[in-house]
């Protein structure tokens, strides 16, 4: 969805964007930017050829067919399909490219761009398929240049003994591109560590959205509304929110205080989220939440329109967090761990307020301070959605992005030539 909303500013500035899937379909919440392009690296065929050599050498008309987007969207529908094992040796597999059991996917990545025509640069999603990305920029002699989006905390979850060796891969394959784009100083300077690639080859771009139909409220929500906007498990802390919000409502001055929660939920995540609806049942609040999983983009927007204050209490330094931006986009300040790149959003636009979550009590102390004060809240949501109008509104980022970033890279390429 990040990447659709800018490939649809950049065209509206007058560039031509292919956007080219890889393992699934995109899932988006608005039109998508460009036409329906072939998806390269199919999750179906990745973990087909990872397992079984046959598949290596399948004609294309099985490949394709195992690339048939409703079959993928049914498969991922089945979260927990792969066992731990599974997920870090096909990682493994997908980071070896050209060398490993995937270098057919590779091929046609490669032949795709021949057949149809060579970019000026190219911008890898993520870093993550810096394999793929190596190979494009030596044949087609392009620039290549990979997003860092949050790969680390992917990449720790791996089962150890292969942790160590897709880190060592990664990092080997990210130094053969021509640079990668941070959405933060912080999380640019923790991957140049990690990669250990040179911080002087790590650019920042931060992560925008489209405004369209985002619009702050002209006055203070009547009921105080907490609201939660991510991924409905674990690492987000939706269940830390829970607990904060019946200790809020137990205080006299709270008891009209709502809970609204939304966000993406797979079938692994609904045991989580069930959990989470029985502590809120149990503790005598089942009038006073709602939990709406997978939104559209126009129920997204009225969602956040119910807002006094959102909050997601992660218990990981983010390397950026969308849901922030569209929260203050919509005129709801936020409230956040003092941590990751959460310090240099808040910093840029006065939009909520930071805690130390180390510090028992803070988190729900935070919370009760812009919930006691609706218009103080509302006037900090106003001012926020201004500053992310001049900051993270792509429509102004989509040209950075071009200016500061694409136009030097294709300058080089040109003189070179």
């Amino acid at each position: 969805m990040r990447d659709n909303s800018l490939a649809k500013q950049l065209i509206v500035q007058g560039h031509e964007v292919t956007m080219l899937p890889t393992y699934l379909p995109h899932f988006l919440d608005e039109e998508a930017a460009t036409g329906d392009e072939p998806i390269f690296f199919g999750g179906i065929n990745v973990y087909l050829q990872h397992k079984f050599s046959i598949f290596r050498k399948t004609p294309s008309w099985v490949d394709k067919a195992l690339d048939n987007k409703w079959l993928l969207r049914k498969a991922a529908a089945r979260s927990g399909m792969t066992s731990s094992k599974d997920l870090g040796e096909i990682t493994i597999s997908t980071f070896r490219g050209e060398n490993g059991p995937l270098a057919k996917e590779v091929k046609k990545v490669v032949q795709w761009f021949k057949t149809h025509g060579v970019p000026d640069i190219i911008l890898l999603s993520t870093i993550m398929l810096a394999g793929i990305g190596k190979v494009l920029k030596r044949e087609l002699k392009v620039p290549v240049l990979g997003f860092l989006q949050g790969e680390d905390s992917f990449l720790d979850s791996l089962l150890p003994q292969y942790r160590l060796e897709a880190w060592r891969l990664l990092s080997a394959d990210a130094k053969q591109l021509d640079g990668c784009i941070a959405p933060s100083t912080y999380f640019g300077n923790l991957m140049a560590d990690r990669l250990n690639i040179h911080v002087r080859d790590v650019l920042h771009h931060p992560n925008g959205i489209t405004l369209e139909g985002f619009e702050p409220p002209g006055k203070p929500t009547s009921v105080p509304t907490v609201g939660y906007l991510a991924r409905l498990c674990p690492l987000k802390g939706l269940d830390l929110l829970v607990d904060s919000f019946i200790e809020l409502k137990e205080l006299d001055k709270f008891s009209n205080l709502r809970l609204e929660v939304a966000g993406g939920m797979t079938a692994d995540d609904e045991p989580y989220v069930e959990e989470q609806e029985r502590k809120l049942v149990q503790a005598g609040f089942e009038n006073c939440f709602s939990i709406r999983p997978n939104l559209t983009r126009a129920q997204k927007l009225d969602f956040l329109k119910r807002l006094t204050v959102l909050s997601v209490p992660v218990r990981y330094p983010e390397a950026f967090g969308l849901y922030v931006i569209e929260a203050m986009a919509a005129g709801v300040p936020v409230v956040l761990p003092d941590a990751g790149a959460f310090p240099e959003i808040i910093n840029t636009t006065q939009g909520g307020r930071l805690y130390d979550a180390g510090q028992l009590g803070a988190f729900t102390d935070t919370l009760d301070e812009l919930l006691s004060d609706r218009a103080e809240a509302h006037k900090i949501g106003t001012h926020a959605h201004c500053l992310v109008t001049q900051k993270y509104a792509n429509e102004v980022l989509a040209q950075s992005l071009v200016e500061n970033i694409l136009t030097p890279f294709t300058s080089i390429r040109a003189l070179k030539t």
